[in-house]
């Protein structure tokens, strides 16, 4: 039964994030300028949908989003999309295959964001583009190409891609799997992994199993 799910789960969950979910939608609105946080439906890689107003919406300074919620400032209204991909808690049997895949995926997530310093800028985020501790979305350079790593625990070559605006593709075993970064962690299904760097590549570590950490390096 292991060895099934091993094999299958991959596929399963590369499904529900890509197929069985159809995207949401959310407006959030900055009235009078001011900050205004509105709730997620669901966790999941959100993306600016539609500017609705006059000011800018510019992701990290008038806009960003975190597992709860997206954040509006500075006047920015808009429409917002949440992929899907995120994971419900009713959905009990799609966990448990996703939490075997994620297991096996979790070493080729080499990715580095680490948590936010909320009173000044982590020297390790030195490009432009980061606009401060509320840029939860923000994905450094250093983090974004391919890589590759071997998992132990499940005997697993793994593949992956990390692109600039957080998006996660991932092969193992000839399957496909997906996920996003945010808040300094990895989210794949309904599971997150804490990353940090090393001097040749990456750690990661899932949250609520720290026996399962990994290192990987970069190919690309």
């Amino acid at each position: 039964m292991q060895t099934r799910l091993l094999l299958t789960a991959p596929l399963l969950l590369a499904a529900s994030l890509s197929d069985a979910r159809a995207d949401d939608f959310v407006t959030c609105e900055s009235r009078d300028n001011r900050y205004q946080s509105c709730p997620l439906p669901r966790d999941g890689y959100v993306s600016l949908d539609r500017k609705l107003s006059g000011a800018d919406c510019r992701q990290g300074r008038s806009w960003d989003y975190d597992r709860r919620e997206v954040w509006v400032d500075d006047g920015c209204r808009a429409s917002f999309r949440v992929h899907g991909g995120g994971s419900r808690d009713d959905d009990h049997d799609d966990n448990h295959d996703a939490k075997v895949a994620a297991g096996v995926l979790i070493g080729a997530a080499i990715l580095g964001a680490l948590a936010h310093n909320a009173s000044k800028q982590d020297d390790r985020y030195t490009d432009d583009n980061y606009q401060g501790p509320r840029h939860t979305s923000y994905v450094p350079g250093w983090m974004v190409g391919e890589f590759e790593g071997y998992n132990p625990i499940y005997g697993a070559d793994i593949r992956m891609r990390i692109d600039s605006d957080g998006r996660m593709s991932a092969q193992a075993r000839g399957q496909n799997l997906s996920g996003w970064v945010n808040g300094g962690q990895l989210n794949v299904g309904g599971n997150v992994f804490d990353i940090n760097q090393s001097r040749d590549g990456f750690v990661t570590t899932e949250v609520g199993d720290r026996q399962n950490e990994v290192r990987y390096r970069r190919v690309r």
